[in-house]
């Protein structure tokens, strides 16, 4: 694996098209370089409610966060909005559990969803972990006793998904936000995108 550091992985996400993140190039890219830990810092801030999603930059085709996890903590069961996402682990474990792909998703409707195979428990410094809605919807949740912190790489931005309701066997659709941008409150950085 080639050391590169978060800037020249930046610089590489931002030379990419809608049509190059279709194909393997991430894939490729992900497999070869490594990017020290330590460059995550910066972005890396947990929240005691629920896990942290730090925006690091954002994109037109895509964006890039750090997702932090206290134990327990965990997301409902969703889809990406159609996009797709990478995955790299970079402290602790996580838990993912997939469920069959049903399809578009009508309001409304109730699902039934079924297990993918069986929950499937990954550890820092294991390989880049790929999901798309046409392989499954996930879930994901820190089931050890020590925070994880994660990496997490859309193409494109993922501004909202579908959330299922374990409850009322139904879909919603969930507004995702960020807890921090670029190592500041997200209500602190707001007018920067705009």
């Amino acid at each position: 694996m080639k050391p590169t550091s978060l800037n020249e992985f930046l610089g590489f996400l931002n030379q990419q098209t809608a049509e190059t993140f279709k194909t393997d190039i991430v894939d490729k890219y992900l497999k070869s370089h490594v990017i020290d830990h330590e460059e995550f810092l910066p972005y890396t801030f947990f929240r005691e409610e629920t896990y942290g999603r730090n925006l690091i930059a954002k994109s037109e085709f895509f964006e890039l966060l750090v997702l932090t996890w206290l134990p327990e903590q965990r997301t409902a069961i969703h889809d990406h909005n159609d996009q797709r996402c990478w995955m790299l682990l970079e402290l602790g474990s996580l838990t993912f559990k997939n469920y069959e792909p049903i399809g578009p998703i009508i309001p409304g409707k109730k699902y039934t969803l079924k297990p993918a195979g069986r929950a499937q428990t990954l550890k820092a410094g294991d390989n880049p972990v790929y999901i798309d809605d046409s392989l499954g919807l996930h879930s994901i949740v820190n089931a050890s006793r020590k925070p994880a912190i994660s990496v997490h790489l859309y193409a494109g931005p993922v501004p909202k998904c579908q959330v299922y309701n374990e409850t009322t066997k139904m879909f919603e659709l969930s507004e995702l936000e960020y807890f921090t941008f670029s190592g500041q409150t997200w209500t602190e950085t707001i007018q920067e995108l705009h």
